[in-house]
């Protein structure tokens, strides 16, 4: 898991940093509509999404076997909590189609808290619950979710 300031996303050895760059450059994101639009394919897609935070206890957290999430939010704030595995246990079966596999945490869970202009990276198989309400912002979240293929 990496976590920065947007601008500071060359610094780390991040598949597709280029493009991601590019996009968000050449897009006004606080005004994309919500959905998926493809980049470089299935390779470098992103999902935009606007939503309330809500409770942790309300989200799953997921994994991913084939993508890497660089998650990076235009507006708002939240909680994006990571766990290890061993303390995670599965709520379902992997989704090889949506590469994704949702578990409920049963031991240690970390916060990091991510606002405005930031991004965290998530490798495949590292767990994470994003989307979890911070006290300190309450409204609304505009994200942008590039899946990078690994």
């Amino acid at each position: 898991m990496i976590t920065d300031k947007i601008e500071h996303l060359h610094r780390y050895s991040v598949p597709k940093t280029d493009a991601i760059l590019k996009f968000i450059a050449e897009h006004d994101c606080a005004h994309l509509p919500d959905g998926e639009m493809e980049i470089q394919g299935r390779e470098l897609f992103v999902r935009i999404m606007s939503y309330t935070p809500k409770p942790a206890s309300e989200n799953r957290f997921e994994i991913h076997r084939i993508h890497a999430d660089v998650q990076y939010l235009v507006s708002g704030a939240e909680i994006m909590q990571t766990a290890r595995m061993k303390d995670l246990s599965p709520l379902s079966d992997y989704d090889p189609k949506g590469d994704y596999h949702f578990f409920k945490a049963l031991g240690v869970v970390s916060d990091l808290i991510v606002q405005a202009g930031e991004f965290a990276v998530f490798y495949p198989n590292q767990a994470h619950r994003p989307s979890c309400a911070y006290e300190g912002y309450k409204g609304l979240v505009k994200k942008l979710v590039f899946k990078v293929k690994i």
